[in-house]
């Protein structure tokens, strides 16, 4: 039987007394080579920071969580060594302004190191334009489930592919109603986003957002779980959540978090043991919305 991982590598902003800071020079690691942490790694990432979690069994939410507070808490210890005023920024998008980005260096200015892929047009994604005045934050997810697999072969993509419209219909769908902040999908994280992977895949449609409550960090695990269950029982994503993968793609890139919620719904009340934490999420969210009425 096939074992599943689960890892992550999202990206945080940096701020001190509300203004942003950009991370470059700020902390150890590179995109080429990453700095080691218990648990993870480092790393700067353009305007922003980056951590990478080890990966963990798909049934122990527990390591998974305990891995991504352990190498947060490590990375904020090295942001703190150069600024100790500075504080994380757990949003999707931050405004820089033009000014501030022309001021850095090329490589911190720099968008897109290598391509994504579409799983619905099994075509890499066009390069974002940096020119703009913000830059945002990703929360990508990697799924392992070998090693040593050709990544880009054309079976592996076509694997992936399905894999990702699942991971859609499911992780993207609960991001499309936490995350209703739509600048990113100006750059990035339309549905289907994904890097095939020499061990399994790279899912690029989140952004950080989930990082910002444990009781996200347990939805998107759950999800995860459930959305490899489906896929490898063999299910289609019509079946899982009633509608076709053009419909859920649509659903995440229009940011239609209504209908989300009624999806997750659900989806939630078949997998029971996570309805109290996705009933404590979406009880959070109306309050929000209450809010902002």
């Amino acid at each position: 039987m096939t074992e599943f991982l689960i890892g992550c590598d999202p990206e945080l902003f940096l701020e001190v007394d509300g203004k942003p800071l950009s991370a470059h020079g700020v902390i150890p690691g590179t995109k080429a080579k990453p700095h080691p942490v218990p648990s993870g790694a480092i790393q700067v990432d353009g305007l922003a920071v980056e951590f990478n979690t080890d990966p963990v069994r798909v049934d122990n939410f527990e390591a998974f969580n305990s891995n991504v507070v352990r190498v947060m808490k490590e990375l904020y210890e090295e942001v703190r060594k150069t600024h100790p005023d500075a504080r994380f920024k757990i949003e999707p998008v931050q405004d820089f302004g033009l000014d501030f980005i022309e001021a850095q260096p090329d490589e911190a200015k720099e968008l897109g190191c290598d391509p994504d892929w579409n799983a619905y047009t099994l075509k890499p994604n066009p390069r974002p334009d940096g020119k703009v005045s913000f830059r945002t934050a990703s929360g990508h997810l990697h799924v392992g489930w070998g090693a040593d697999i050709p990544a880009e072969h054309e079976d592996h993509l076509k694997i992936c592919s399905g894999f990702v419209k699942m991971l859609d219909a499911t992780v993207g769908i609960f991001m499309t109603y936490i995350d209703r902040d739509p600048r990113r999908r100006e750059l990035y994280g339309k549905a289907g986003a994904f890097r095939p992977k020499s061990y399994g895949v790279e899912y690029r449609t989140p952004s950080n957002v989930w990082l910002q409550e444990k009781s996200y960090r347990k939805c998107v695990f759950a999800l995860l779980r459930y959305a490899i269950s489906q896929m490898t029982s063999g299910r289609t994503v019509e079946r899982v959540v009633g509608l076709t993968e053009a419909q859920v793609a649509e659903t995440i890139n229009n940011g239609d978090w209504r209908l989300a919620d009624t999806l997750l719904e659900g989806i939630f009340c078949s997998e029971y043991s996570n309805h109290g934490t996705w009933r404590q999420v979406r009880n959070m969210m109306q309050q929000r919305e209450r809010k902002a009425a």
